[in-house]
């Protein structure tokens, strides 16, 4: 696997959209109902919000990229250490490490004990085995996934060393 991880610019931004969206499709309505997953796609997932997200120099907007196909991404920014909004790889393509590669990228890119925390969907358990696996501990509970409220997630961090 030749995999780059790096800051998406041009072209990757729109492949990053299609991604994720293709992630959520796949994942969350069984969890949140075919409706609410298609208005969050619509409304955090637009176009125009990857764009201004990707304009963002103080944050992260990754992408893991392979044989010229962008394969993963993952988005963080500043809040009360680096919290990660965003981590998904093409469906297809789990369990081959392109997210732990993303997360380890992230990572080496901040200070020492510097929190890097993240929401995971309640019943999304492939998520939570996922981010336990990479060294994240669960810390708490939110009725607000990703300040998404009615939304219940479980709260992992990890504390950069």
């Amino acid at each position: 696997m030749s995999l780059q991880i790096k800051r998406a610019e041009g072209l990757e931004i729109a492949a990053a959209r299609e991604l994720s969206n293709t992630s959520w499709l796949s994942t969350y309505p069984p969890l949140i109902g075919e409706d609410e997953t298609r208005s969050i796609i619509e409304g955090r997932h637009s176009a125009e919000v990857f764009k201004e997200q990707a304009a963002r120099v103080q944050d992260r907007f990754l992408v893991a990229v392979e044989n010229g196909d962008v394969v993963g991404h993952c988005y963080a920014f500043q809040k009360d250490g680096m919290y990660v909004d965003r981590l998904h790889v093409d469906p297809t393509l789990k369990g081959r490490g392109i997210g732990k590669a993303l997360l380890a990228h992230l990572e080496s890119q901040l200070f020492a004990d510097t929190r890097c925390w993240l929401d995971v969907l309640q019943g999304n358990d492939a998520a939570m085995g996922f981010y336990e696996r990479v060294g994240y501990k669960k810390v708490g509970q939110t009725d607000a996934c990703g300040g998404l409220s009615g939304i219940p997630a479980v709260i992992f961090e990890k504390i950069i060393h």
